[in-house]
C-alpha cells in the first residue's frame, strides 16, 4: 500500500508539471522529424553546380561542327542515380566572377570552368595527336560539405564523357581550386568556429536567469516600484551577457590556440561579430525568458531552444541545405532564420579563412537583422506576461 501511494504521487506530480512531461516524451520525436527533414528529403537534393562554358568549339574529321563544353554540360544534366533522381543541377554562366560569387554565397556548391580550347584539344586526341591535356578547372568551398560530393560526380562525368569521345587515355586534366585560397582543412579546424559560436549560445542560459530569477522570487515587484523602465532593465543586462560573451569567445579561442589552432582574421571583424552574436543570443534568451516563470522552467524546458540552436546552426555537424527562397542571388535556407547561423559562417571565415570586416558583412546585417525581430518579439512577451503582471 505504501509503495502504491507513493507511485500514485510521483504520478501525479509529473502529471501536473506537464511542460517538463511534454518536453521529456516529445524531444526526441521532434528531432527526428527535424532529422528526416534534413537528411530524409532534403539529402536527395541534386548538388548545385555552376558551368562556365568558354569552349569555341571545333570541326571534326567529317567537317561537322562539334562543342565539347556543351554535350559536357548536357551529360552533367542528364546523370543521375538508379532510382532517377538528378545527381548535379547544372545552371549556366558565362562570367566566371559571378560564379564564383554565387559559390562565396552559398547559392551552388561548385563551380567548373571548361577551357576555350576544350573541343580542339578532345578532337586531336580523337585522332591519333597528343596535345597537352585540356584543363578544366573546378571551384569550391572546402567548408561546404557537398563541395566535395558535387567535385566527385563533375571529375567523375568529366573523365568518363572525355575519354568516350577520344577514346584515349587522360585527354583532360581537372584542377581544383577554392574561393578562399585554403586547399583543405582538418576537422578540428572546421570545428572550432561551431566551438565558438557554442561559447556564445550559452549565453542563453545566463541571460534568460538574469530575467527569470526577478519573476521567480518576486523582486520585479520592487524594481517596477522604483519606475525602472523594461528599456532600462534590458539594456542593462545586455551589456552585462556582451561582456560575458566577450570574455568566454576569448577564452575559447585562447584555449583553441594553445592547442595548435593558427589563424590569421581581422580581429576587427571577429570582435565586430562577438559583440553582434552576444547581442543576438541575449535577445534568443529574452523570448526564451518571456515563455518561462521560473529558473526550472529554464534548466528543463529551456534547454530545448538551446539545442535547436545548437544542432541547427550548422556548428556541430554540417546540414544539408533547406532552401526556402534566393535574395539578390543568396540562397536563404531554413536555418538561415537562427542568428547563430551566420554566425558560425561569419567566424569560419574570419579564423580559417582570413576575411576581414568586409567579407563578412552579410552575415553582420543577417545578425543584426533577426537580433531586432527576436528583441521587439521578446520584449512584447516580456512584458505582457510578467512586467504588466508585476505593475
Amino acid at each position: 500500500m505504501r509503495l502504491a501511494s507513493l507511485f500514485k504521487k510521483t504520478m501525479i506530480e509529473n502529471l501536473r508539471d506537464w511542460k517538463v512531461l511534454i518536453l521529456t516524451l516529445t524531444f526526441a520525436p521532434f528531432f527526428v522529424v527535424l532529422m528526416y527533414f534534413y537528411f530524409g528529403e532534403a539529402a536527395t537534393t541534386p548538388h548545385r553546380v555552376i558551368v562556365v562554358n568558354h569552349d569555341e568549339g571545333a570541326t571534326t574529321a567529317d567537317g561537322d561542327a562539334f562543342n565539347g563544353g556543351q554535350a559536357l554540360i548536357v551529360e552533367m544534366e542528364n546523370a543521375s542515380y538508379p532510382e532517377g533522381r538528378s545527381v548535379l543541377e547544372v545552371r549556366r554562366e558565362r562570367d566566371i566572377e559571378i560564379a564564383q560569387q554565387r559559390l562565396k554565397n552559398k547559392s551552388v556548391d561548385l563551380v567548373v570552368e571548361i577551357p576555350p580550347q576544350f573541343s580542339r584539344i578532345l578532337q586531336d586526341h580523337k585522332q591519333g595527336r597528343r596535345p597537352p591535356a585540356a584543363v578544366v578547372t573546378t571551384y569550391g568551398d572546402p567548408a561546404n560539405a557537398k563541395y566535395i560530393m558535387a567535385a566527385v560526380w563533375s571529375d567523375m562525368i568529366t573523365y568518363e564523357y572525355s575519354g568516350v569521345v577520344t577514346g584515349a587515355t587522360n585527354p583532360v586534366e581537372l584542377q581544383a581550386h577554392t574561393v578562399s585560397g585554403v586547399e583543405s582543412l582538418n576537422d578540428f579546424e572546421l570545428y572550432v568556429p561551431g566551438l565558438l559560436a557554442l561559447a556564445l549560445m550559452m549565453l542563453m542560459f545566463t541571460a534568460a536567469a538574469s530575467l527569470i530569477k526577478e519573476k521567480d522570487k518576486g523582486t520585479i515587484i520592487r524594481l517596477r516600484i522604483s519606475n525602472m523602465t523594461t528599456f532600462e532593465w534590458l539594456t542593462a543586462v545586455s551589456l552585462t551577457q556582451i561582456i560575458l560573451g566577450m570574455l568566454a569567445l576569448a577564452l575559447t579561442l585562447v584555449t583553441a590556440v594553445a592547442l595548435g589552432y593558427e589563424t590569421s582574421g581581422s580581429l576587427a571583424a571577429l570582435t565586430a561579430v562577438g559583440l553582434l552574436s552576444s547581442l543576438a543570443i541575449m535577445a534568443v534568451g529574452l523570448v526564451v525568458a518571456a515563455s518561462l516563470r521560473t529558473i526550472f522552467d529554464l534548466m528543463t524546458i529551456g534547454s530545448f531552444p538551446f539545442f535547436i540552436l545548437m544542432f541547427f546552426s550548422g556548428g556541430m555537424f554540417p546540414l544539408p541545405q533547406l532552401r526556402l527562397f534566393t535574395v539578390a542571388g543568396r540562397a536563404v535556407n531554413a536555418n538561415d532564420l537562427l542568428p547563430t547561423t551566420h554566425s558560425i559562417s561569419a567566424l569560419g571565415k574570419i579564423l580559417n579563412f582570413g576575411a576581414g570586416l568586409g567579407d563578412v558583412l552579410f552575415e553582420l546585417a543577417a545578425i543584426a537583422v533577426l537580433t531586432l525581430l527576436f528583441f521587439a518579439g521578446g520584449t512584447w512577451l516580456f512584458t505582457k506576461r510578467h512586467m504588466q503582471a508585476a505593475a
